[in-house]
């Protein structure tokens, strides 16, 4: 007697089943590292620009929003982050740092000088939970430039840095 038609099928469907799982769980691994790596490089070029256009600020000697330039220079790569920067434990990974040329020491914000501004250990949560990693990845990104003669007083800076 031949084996009826059904009895045939039901073997089947078990594989497609088994089929689909063995296909679904690593696409869906390969969606969600994508999804992370992406996310990485925006937040790296995202970061880029803010500190750039913190940059281009500071060498304008200008000072808007606070008491001292490094408020203010600090407003505009907030202003340029995207949202990313505006919680106080992200804002404190903003850093505004004056060198002179010649000595390399720390300095003010006196024309010749470089203006570092930089952003430095921001911790990327990724979506998947990835098993083999211990940490997050941090993201970072810096910006230089030499600061212009500015007419008048110079806006102080704060020491904190």
């Amino acid at each position: 007697m031949a084996p009826s038609k059904n009895h045939r099928g039901r073997g089947r469907r078990g594989a497609e089943v088994l089929e689909a799982a063995l296909i679904i769980v690593p696409l869906f691994g390969i969606l969600f590292l994508l999804l992370d790596l992406s996310m990485v490089i925006f937040l790296r070029s995202t970061f880029q620009h803010a500190v750039r256009e913190g940059v281009r600020y500071a060498i304008t000697g200008a000072n808007d929003t606070g008491p001292c330039q490094d408020d203010s220079i600090k407003a505009v790569v907030k202003k340029n982050a995207l949202g990313f920067l505006n919680s106080t434990t992200t804002s404190a990974q903003i850093h505004v740092h004056f060198q002179n040329p010649v000595t390399g020491a720390v300095s003010n914000n006196d024309h010749g000088n470089i203006v570092q501004v930089s952003v430095e250990g921001y911790q990327f949560k990724a979506i998947a939970p990835y098993q083999r990693l211990n940490q997050n990845p941090l993201v970072w990104a810096r910006a230089y430039d030499i600061m212009e003669a500015v007419p008048g007083a110079l806006p102080c800076i704060t020491k904190t840095e």
